[in-house]
C-alpha cells in the first residue's frame, strides 16, 4: 500500500511539474466520485439523502449538491448553474470576496467544460487575487468608489501576532489564494503562497499556540478550518503534501493539530435527560453562550460552547455542519463595506464536516466517537455527508480517545482533568478550565480566572456571559469571572507569567505566578484538583508594602442554602458591584465558613422550567469551604443576568435564564498581602450533607498548608504550596507528623499506606508504607511511625511531571 501510495505521488509530482495537474482533484478526484455514484446507487441511506436533496437542499448546501449532481449524475443543468456562478464572482467588479472555496472547486470540477478562453480569463483572476490577497496586501478596486485601506487592510497589520490578528477575518482570503494557487498547479506559485508572510506557513508556525490552539476567542474558529483541510487534501493530491498535512510549525502546531485542539478543550458530557447528551468544551472570550458550530444555545446559562451539542428531550439542539457568518465571507463585493455577502455568504465548514474529512486522514484520532455523538434522536447511527467519503458510524463501534491534561502556556489556558482515561469523556470525574494570562484576541479580563469546574458531568463554575452579543460591560469584567481583583481594577494581560504543573493519577496540580497581571502585585493562583473536591488558592502581595483591596469572585449554578439569620443587611454592596443587585452582606466573613449551592429549579412555578424534573431530581451542587481571614466582608449574591441590573430579564419573560439560577460568592478584604484558600466539593444525588473537614496547619508569607479530611472512613490528605517560585525547604509540622516540601506537595494517608506526590524532602508520622510520585519507597518504619528523607539546607525544587 506504502508503495502504491509513493507511486502515485510521484506520479502527481511528474503531472505537476509538466503542468498537468489531475482534474479533479481539489474536493473530489475521479475515485471519489466513483465511491460516491457507488454509495448512491447500493447505500439506502445514501440514496434517500441524495433524493431528498434533489427535492430540497439543507441550509448551505444548494450550490454544493449542484455540483455533486453535476459530478455524479451528469447533470448538464446543475453545471452550466455552478459555470454561471463561478462567472458572475470572474467577470465582477473588483475587489473579490474573501471566501472563494466554492469557486475554486467549481473551476476544478468543471475545468473540462470550460474553453481555453475561459480557463485563460478564471486563471488570470485567480492570480490577480493572489496577488492582491497575500503580496499587495490592500483590498482596493482602483476607483474612488471603494478603497478597503480604511477597513479590510486595517486588520491586515504591518506586523502580525497572536493576538492583534483576526483570522475569521484576514485568513479567508489567505487561505483561498492558497487554494486558487493550488487549483491552477503551479508549484513555484503554490510555494511562494504558502511561505508568504501571514500566510498559511506563518499560521501554523507563528499563530497557532502550542500544537494547533487557535488564538481568538474559540467559536470564532469556525470561519477558516474547513478550507484549510481542503487546502491540505488538494496539496497532498499534488505531491506537494510537506506543505499541507505533512508540516510541522516550528513551535510544534500542525493541520491534525489544529483540528484536534477542539478535542483538548473538552469537558466530560452533560446529562441533557435525553439520549443524545452535550459534550461541552473550555469557554473564554467575549462570546461564551454558544458557537459557530450551535445551531441555537440551549435554555439557561448552563450551557456555553460545545464539541458535541447535544439534544434536549424535547428535539432541541444538534451541530450545524454549514454557518456562513464572517467580515468578507462572501464570493462577490457587497454594498455594505466591511461584509461581503451579494447574493449570500459562503458557507464554511463546522465541526462535523471538519471531524469527518479528519477522520479520513487521521481515524487514529478517533473523531468517529465524537461524529458517533452528534447523531440525531432519530438516528441509530450517524449519518455523513455524501461529500466526504465516510459511509454512517455506528456508535458501538467507536471508543473515545484518551484526555489528557496539559498546560499550553503559549494559548494561556490549562486542563486539568482527573480521569485521563478513555472513561473520561463519560465520566462523572470531573475538569477544570484555567485561563493563564497570555493575551488573545477578542479577549476579556479573564487572566488566572477558573473557566470552568465541571463534575458529576454537570457545570458547577463557568464564567457567565449576559450580554446577548459581544461581552460589554460586567461580562468583560473579571467580575464575570471565577477571578480575584485588586483595587477594583481590571487584570492586564501578560506573558511574563511562570507555572508549575505536574499529574498524578491521585492529584492535579498547577500553578502560575505573575507580577503583570497586576503591577506591583506578585500573584499566584495555585490549584489541586482530586476526585473529590478542587483547591483553589490565591496569594496577592503588594511589592511597595501599601494596602491594597483585594476582591475574590466566584460564580456557581446554583441556589445557596443559607438561613436567614446569616445575612447582615447593615452593610450594602459597593457601588462598584452594582452588577450584583440583590446582593446581601453575611456574617461569614472573618472565620472559616462553609456554604452549600444546590442545583435546584429557582423558579417559582418549576413547570415552566426548559429543563425536565430529572435534572433537578439528581440534586447536584457544592459545598464550598473557605478559610477566613481578619477583616474579611462576605456578600453572597444572585449572578448577574445583564450589565446593568436595570436591563435584567423579569422572570415571565425569560424563565429559562432564571431557572438554574446562580450564585455570586465575593469575599473582599484590605491588606498589603493576603491568601484566599477555597475547597470545592461537588455532590450529586443529594449526598452533599456531610462536608469536609479542612484546617490549617501551617500558613507564613512563603506558603501555605492544609489538611483535608473526606466525610466518612475516607482517606486524609495535606496539600502543601510554596508561593511564587520557592525553591527552598519548607518544614510543615501538624499534630501527627512533621514535612518538609520545596515548592509543592501532596500528602494522603490511608489505612496506615502514605501516597505523597510533589517535591517531598522529609517526612516522619504515622504509616508503615510510602509512595512517592508512584515510586515505592523504603522509610525506616518504627513502632507503627515511618521516616523518610531529610530536611536540606538548601537545595533546588526539582521538577514532576507526573507522565
Amino acid at each position: 500500500m506504502r508503495a502504491t501510495l509513493a507511486a502515485v505521488c510521484v506520479l502527481l509530482a511528474n503531472q505537476l511539474a509538466a503542468g498537468e495537474p489531475p482534474r479533479p482533484f481539489v474536493l473530489w478526484n475521479a475515485q471519489d466520485i466513483a465511491a460516491i455514484k457507488g454509495r448512491i446507487a447500493n447505500e439506502p441511506w445514501a440514496k434517500a439523502i441524495y433524493e431528498q436533496n434533489l427535492k430540497a437542499p439543507p441550509d448551505f448546501e444548494k450550490d454544493l449538491f449542484d455540483l455533486l449532481r453535476f459530478a455524479v449524475g451528469d447533470d448538464a443543468d446543475a453545471g452550466k448553474r455552478q459555470k454561471d456562478k463561478l462567472f458572475r464572482m470572474v467577470r465582477s467588479k473588483p475587489p473579490y470576496g474573501g471566501s472563494q472555496w466554492l469557486n475554486i472547486v467549481r473551476f476544478d470540477l468543471l475545468y473540462a467544460q470550460l474553453t481555453a478562453q475561459e480557463r485563460q480569463e478564471v486563471e488570470k483572476l485567480f492570480r490577480d487575487y493572489i496577488e492582491q490577497a497575500l503580496f499587495t496586501n490592500a483590498v482596493i478596486d482602483g476607483t474612488e468608489g471603494f478603497n478597503d485601506k480604511a477597513r479590510y487592510s486595517r486588520y491586515d497589520k504591518q506586523f502580525y501576532s497572536r493576538s492583534n490578528w483576526l483570522p475569521n477575518i484576514i485568513f479567508p482570503r489567505k487561505l483561498s489564494a492558497n487554494l486558487m494557487a493550488a487549483a491552477l498547479g503551479d508549484e513555484k506559485l503554490i510555494r511562494r503562497a504558502w511561505s508568504a508572510y501571514g500566510s498559511i506557513q506563518w499560521y501554523i508556525d507563528e499563530y497557532l499556540g502550542d500544537t494547533g490552539f487557535y488564538s481568538e476567542e474559540f467559536s470564532k474558529m469556525g470561519a477558516t478550518p474547513g478550507e484549510l483541510l481542503l487546502y491540505g487534501r488538494a496539496v497532498e493530491r499534488l505531491g506537494l503534501d510537506e506543505l499541507g498535512y505533512g508540516y510541522a510549525g516550528r513551535g510544534g502546531a500542525s493541520v491534525r493539530g489544529h483540528i484536534e485542539s477542539v478535542l483538548k478543550l473538552g469537558y466530560p458530557r452533560i446529562d441533557l435527560c435525553s439520549e443524545r447528551p452535550q459534550y461541552p468544551k473550555l469557554t473564554a472570550g467575549d462570546l461564551r453562550r454558544a458557537g459557530s458550530s450551535a445551531r441555537g444555545r440551549h435554555p439557561t446559562h448552563a450551557f456555553q460552547h460545545a464539541i458535541v451539542q447535544g439534544y434536549l428531550p424535547g428535539g432541541q439542539g444538534g451541530n450545524n455542519r454549514w454557518s456562513a457568518p464572517g467580515a468578507w465571507g462572501g464570493e462577490i463585493r457587497g454594498d455594505n463595506p466591511q461584509w461581503d455577502g451579494y447574493g449570500g455568504f459562503t458557507p464554511k465548514m463546522q465541526i462535523p464536516l471538519w471531524f469527518e474529512l479528519a477522520h479520513q486522514k487521521w481515524p487514529q484520532t478517533r473523531f468517529d466517537y465524537f461524529l458517533a455523538q452528534m447523531r440525531t434522536p432519530d438516528e441509530q447511527k450517524y449519518i455523513p455527508s455524501l461529500y466526504l467519503g465516510l459511509d454512517p458510524i455506528d456508535p458501538a463501534k467507536v471508543a473515545p480517545p484518551p484526555a489528557l491534561s496539559y498546560v499550553a502556556t503559549q494559548r494561556g489556558i490549562a486542563m486539568l482533568r482527573h480521569d485521563e482515561s478513555p472513561a473520561y469523556w463519560t465520566s462523572s470525574a470531573p475538569a477544570v478550565g484555567v485561563r493563564l494570562a497570555s493575551p488573545y484576541a477578542h479577549g476579556v479580563n479573564d487572566a488566572l480566572a477558573i473557566c470552568g469546574y465541571y463534575a458529576h458531568n454537570r457545570p458547577i463554575l463557568i464564567n457567565r456571559q449576559v450580554t446577548p452579543g459581544y461581552a460589554t460591560g460586567w461580562t468583560r469584567s473579571a467580575q464575570s469571572h471565577n477571578s480575584v481583583i485588586v483595587d477594583q481594577r481590571e487584570p492586564a494581560a501578560t506573558t511574563a507569567f511562570t507555572e508549575r504543573h505536574a499529574f498524578f493519577g491521585a492529584v492535579k496540580f498547577l500553578s502560575a505566578n505573575t507580577q503583570k497581571v497586576y503591577p506591583g502585585v506578585d500573584q499566584t493562583r495555585a490549584l489541586f484538583l482530586t476526585s473529590d473536591y478542587l483547591v483553589d488558592m490565591s496569594r496577592l502581595a503588594a511589592g511597595d508594602g501599601r494596602e491594597r483591596e483585594y476582591t475574590w469572585l466566584a460564580h456557581a449554578l446554583g441556589k445557596e442554602a443559607l438561613a436567614a439569620a446569616q445575612y447582615d443587611d447593615r452593610q450594602a454592596m459597593p457601588q462598584w458591584l452594582e452588577c450584583f443587585a440583590g446582593g446581601r452582606a453575611t456574617d461569614l466573613g472573618p472565620g472559616d465558613w462553609t456554604l452549600r449551592v444546590d442545583q435546584v429549579c429557582a423558579l417559582s412555578d418549576p413547570s415552566k422550567a426548559a429543563l425536565p424534573k430529572v435534572w433537578y431530581d439528581r440534586r447536584v451542587g457544592a459545598t464550598l469551604h473557605v478559610l477566613g481571614a481578619p477583616g474579611t466582608t462576605v456578600w453572597i449574591a444572585p449572578t448577574p443576568l445583564a450589565d446593568r441590573p436595570g436591563d435584567a430579564p423579569k422572570p415571565e419573560q425569560r424563565p429559562d435564564e432564571f431557572e438554574v439560577g446562580g450564585v455570586s460568592v465575593i469575599a473582599s478584604r484590605k491588606a498589603t498581602a493576603t491568601t484566599f484558600a477555597a475547597v470545592w466539593a461537588p455532590f450529586a444525588d443529594g449526598q452533599g450533607e456531610k462536608p469536609l473537614v479542612i484546617k490549617r496547619i501551617s500558613e507564613a508569607d512563603d506558603h501555605l498548608a492544609l489538611s483535608i479530611q473526606l466525610p466518612g472512613a475516607g482517606p486524609g490528605d495535606v496539600v502543601m504550596i510554596q508561593w511564587g517560585d520557592g525553591r527552598q525547604p519548607v518544614s510543615v509540622p501538624d499534630a501527627q507528623r512533621q514535612m518538609a516540601f520545596v515548592g509543592w506537595a501532596f500528602v494522603r494517608t490511608h489505612d496506615g499506606q502514605v501516597e505523597a506526590y510533589g517535591d517531598l524532602r522529609f517526612i516522619d508520622g504515622p504509616g508503615s508504607r510510602l509512595t512517592l510520585n508512584g515510586r515505592l519507597c523504603a522509610p525506616s518504619v518504627r513502632d507503627g511511625r515511618m521516616a523518610y528523607g531529610a530536611v536540606p539546607s538548601t537545595a533546588p525544587a526539582t521538577t514532576q511531571s507526573g507522565r
